[in-house]
C-alpha cells in the first residue's frame, strides 16, 4: 500500500528514528517524472522532490524503474482514474463522454501544469515503440480508454459504430494531451471540438458516416 508509513529506512541516523509518508514520495516523484520524462529524470531529482537521500529510495522503493512503477500507479489512481470513472460507470451516457472532454478544455486553459501532458501518453512517445518503459500497461491504458467510451456509448449507439467511434475518441484524446504538451490553448480548443462532436453524435447518434 501506497498510504503506509516507512520508519527506519537505511540511511537515516539512527539516533533519530525518522518516518515519511510512502503516499507523500511517490506523489513528489510522479510530478518529476510527469514534468521531464523517465530518462530525463536523474535520481538526484528524485531526491530533491521527496527529501529522500539516494540510499534511503533505493532502500523504500528499489530501482529507479521500481519508483516509476509506482508513480505510474498513483497517476491512474489519483489523476486518470477519476476522469474516467463517468465513463466507466454501469450507468453512464454519451453525456459523460462530453463532459470528459470538456473537462479537459477547461484544465487546459487552467495554465499552471497542463503542459506537462499527459504522463501515460508522454511515456507512451518517449518510448518510441520498444515496449521498455510501460510494456503491457501501453496497450492496457489504451484499452480502458476506449473501452469507457465504448461503454458510455453501448445502447445509445448502433452496435456496429460503437467500436470505430471509441477508437477514433481514443486516438483524439491521445492526440489532444500530446498537443496540450506544446500548446494548452490549441489542446482545449481540440478538446472543445471534440465535446461538440459528441453532441453531434447524441442529435443523430445511428448515422454511419456521423463522426462530427
Amino acid at each position: 500500500m501506497l498510504d503506509r508509513t516507512v520508519r527506519g529506512v537505511k540511511g537515516w541516523q539512527m539516533a533519530r528514528p525518522r518516518s515519511f509518508s510512502t503516499e507523500d514520495a511517490v506523489a513528489a516523484a510522479t510530478a518529476v517524472f510527469w514534468s521531464k520524462g523517465y530518462r530525463d529524470t536523474a535520481i538526484s531529482d528524485l531526491e530533491r522532490a521527496t527529501g529522500l537521500n539516494r540510499s534511503s529510495l533505493y532502500s523504500a522503493f528499489g530501482t529507479k524503474q521500481a519508483i516509476f512503477g509506482l508513480a505510474l500507479q498513483w497517476y491512474l489512481r489519483s489523476f486518470i482514474g477519476p476522469r474516467l470513472a463517468p465513463m466507466e460507470h454501469p450507468g453512464a451516457s454519451p453525456g459523460d463522454i462530453e463532459g470528459f472532454f470538456s473537462g479537459l478544455a477547461a484544465y487546459f486553459r487552467t495554465g499552471g501544469q497542463a503542459s506537462r501532458g499527459c504522463l501515460m501518453i508522454n511515456t507512451i512517445a518517449e518510448d518510441e515503440g520498444r515496449g521498455t518503459l510501460l510494456g503491457p500497461r501501453a496497450p492496457a491504458f489504451r484499452d480502458r480508454l476506449a473501452a469507457a467510451f465504448a461503454n458510455a456509448m453501448t445502447g445509445q449507439h448502433e452496435p456496429g459504430l460503437v467500436s470505430g467511434r471509441a477508437q477514433f475518441l481514443t486516438a483524439a484524446t491521445f492526440g489532444i494531451w500530446l498537443t496540450a504538451r506544446i500548446d494548452p490553448a490549441s489542446a482545449a480548443q481540440a478538446a472543445d471540438a471534440t465535446a461538440a462532436c459528441i453532441r453531434c453524435w447524441q442529435q443523430a447518434p445511428d448515422a454511419p458516416g456521423n463522426l462530427c
